[in-house]
């Protein structure tokens, strides 16, 4: 499948960067396509420039995203925007006449309350935590358009069950945006003017977290050898405490963190079985220090200009 076109739409953000580094890596001509070529809740825009790449291989990354507090602030425009996006890119890719596309799920998408480690069976096992709703809602719509466009179109697509990802040019939104990056800007921030660290929650939530190389990797082995749904995930449980400590060390902070237990905790465990994905030869490469590490360092350098 090498030397092939591959349109990658996110292509700017913190796994689509990632993706078009690794594709081009391994000898793959990537169209990055970001909101400066197209806005994707836009039809004909999104069919304009699926018609003027006209590629072979789509991964779709574009999604509008929040963390937690933005979940629970803005539910129906998340779902609203996603479902466009999706549906837009998901027709504008048959119309083309793209062979295969590698789909950006979540795990956001799977019940609370499901036995652990949950498992590529389960994605249809009740509602998705509350907390998430709109943005999972909108991501199970595209599942269920990808089957319905592979039953009727014979439509090859890989979807991804991905986890909380992070990594050099995530989104470090200390209000509405995913645990870990925030963790960063904030961590930056109080050591830069020697402020008090506070973190939200009592720290005894536990996540699934994944390097942005590590997720990128994933991605194309599922173009080159997948199809149907995957775990993408790291198969390891951290506490927000634990992910704290180690953002201590990376950062350098030698204050106390205060720890603001009036503020959610969001879900309270999420484990992913990963053997269908590691059945297919991927495995994670980068330690949880080191990736935090890069992470911070590459924040250190970027901050001034770092999406928020």
């Amino acid at each position: 499948m090498k030397q092939k076109d591959v349109l990658v739409t996110g292509a700017t953000g913190v796994i689509g960067s990632a993706v078009v580094n690794n594709l081009a890596e391994h000898g793959y001509s990537v169209y990055a396509a970001s909101s400066d070529q197209a806005d994707l809740r836009d039809e004909s825009a999104t069919m304009a420039l699926f018609q003027t790449v006209a590629p072979e291989f789509v991964v779709h990354l574009a999604a509008r995203v929040h963390g937690l507090m933005g979940n629970l602030k803005s539910p129906g425009a998340i779902y609203y925007d996603n479902i466009r996006i999706n549906s837009n890119v998901i027709e504008a890719a048959r119309v083309s006449g793209a062979t295969k596309i590698v789909a950006m799920g979540s795990v956001a998408m799977y019940s609370d309350g499901l036995s652990l480690p949950m498992s590529e069976a389960d994605i249809w096992a009740g509602p998705p935590h509350s907390s998430e709703a709109g943005y999972a809602h909108a991501k199970r719509g595209m599942l269920a358009q990808l089957d319905a466009y592979k039953e009727q179109y014979d439509t090859d697509f890989a979807f991804a069950l991905s986890t909380n990802l992070f990594g050099p040019n995530d989104r470090f939104d200390e209000v509405s945006g995913h645990v870990l990056p925030s963790l960063v800007s904030r961590f930056h921030r109080s050591v830069r003017n020697g402020e008090q660290m506070v973190v939200w929650g009592d720290g005894t939530a536990r996540r699934d977290f994944l390097y942005s190389k590590d997720a990128a990797e994933g991605l194309r082995v599922l173009l080159e050898s997948g199809s149907g749904v995957y775990n993408l995930a790291s198969g390891r449980e951290v506490s927000i405490r634990e992910t704290v400590d180690v953002l201590k060390d990376a950062s350098g902070y030698q204050g106390e963190v205060e720890w603001d237990a009036s503020k959610p905790n969001g879900q309270r465990n999420r484990s992913y079985d990963i053997s269908k994905l590691t059945g297919l030869g991927w495995s994670q490469t980068t330690s949880f220090g080191d990736a935090i590490g890069e992470t911070y360092e590459w924040y250190d350098h970027h901050y001034t200009t770092a999406r928020r």
